[in-house]
């Protein structure tokens, strides 16, 4: 038997087989490419049949980094020391009520006259950004930034201003966060544009909806410990629903998945 002619067939062979089967997963990949395609494709087919619009989405978005911070432990101090009663609950909740309502600067219940409050009276009230005023329940809510991005929903990083029917600040409360730092490299992120494929793909885009604010911030991914929590960049979509309502939705900005933050009211007291 001739050892080396035998060799050189089996190497032939496999080299064929080789070739045949890298062909085949490039077929097969390309055809994976063109599904991916016009699946995209389709979605924004069907966004636009269901009415749902959206404009300037960012684009070029940068990776963003995870990021961790402590809860402050407050002090007295922290608070104004004149009309005022102070209640810090666990260490980590500043309870602030006047004794005599403070009025606004300029119009009741507007945002400016609130941020103006918030920016001077609040212990560092500029590193908190307006969430909402709810009118009906006399309060605004802030949440608190970093680096200029929102840290959405963090029971830990709030503030929540209460008035009365005179349009006269009562008491607010405060949760803040210290030492926030970047945990790691910037991470890839996906885009707004695939954020909102993802929420339609999970039925939660209702017909008739025009998606008006598309942005990056944090929200809380895991506890790390008792005073420590871990954030994960995330797209906050606004969109405004037929009967002209405001809805918020949450997407992993990293991993591509729905995020449902606890945004229930806060009992009143």
């Amino acid at each position: 038997m001739d050892w080396n002619k035998t060799k050189s067939i089996f190497i032939i062979v496999f080299s064929i087989l080789n070739v045949f089967l890298y062909s085949l997963y490039l077929d097969r990949y390309t055809e994976s490419e063109n599904l991916e395609e016009l699946s995209e494709s389709s979605v924004d087919e069907k966004l636009k049949a269901d009415e749902i619009t959206y404009s300037n989405l960012p684009e070029d978005v940068k990776g963003m980094p995870y990021i961790r911070g402590e809860t402050k432990i407050f002090t007295a101090k922290e608070a104004p020391q004149e009309n005022v009663q102070v209640n810090i609950q666990d260490g980590k909740q500043l309870q602030v009520a006047y004794e005599e309502p403070v009025s606004l600067t300029g119009e009741a219940e507007s945002a400016d006259a609130l941020d103006a409050f918030v920016e001077e009276i609040v212990h560092e009230g500029s590193s908190y950004e307006l969430w909402e005023i709810d009118k009906e329940q006399n309060k605004a809510v802030y949440f608190q930034n970093f680096d200029g991005e929102t840290l959405y929903f963090s029971k830990d990083g709030k503030v929540t201003v209460y008035w009365n029917n005179d349009g006269d600040i009562v008491r607010y409360k405060q949760t803040m966060f210290t030492d926030i730092i970047e945990n790691q490299e910037p991470k890839e992120l996906v885009s707004a544009i695939t954020a909102i494929h993802t929420l339609y793909q999970k039925n939660l885009l209702e017909r008739d909806l025009t998606i008006n604010k598309t942005e990056l911030g944090y929200s809380v991914h895991v506890q790390v410990s008792e005073d420590r929590q871990m954030f994960v960049p995330t797209w906050h979509i606004q969109a405004e629903l037929s009967d002209g309502s405001r809805e918020d939705y949450f997407v992993n900005a990293v991993k591509d998945g729905v995020i449902e933050l606890n945004k229930q009211e806060e009992e009143t007291e």
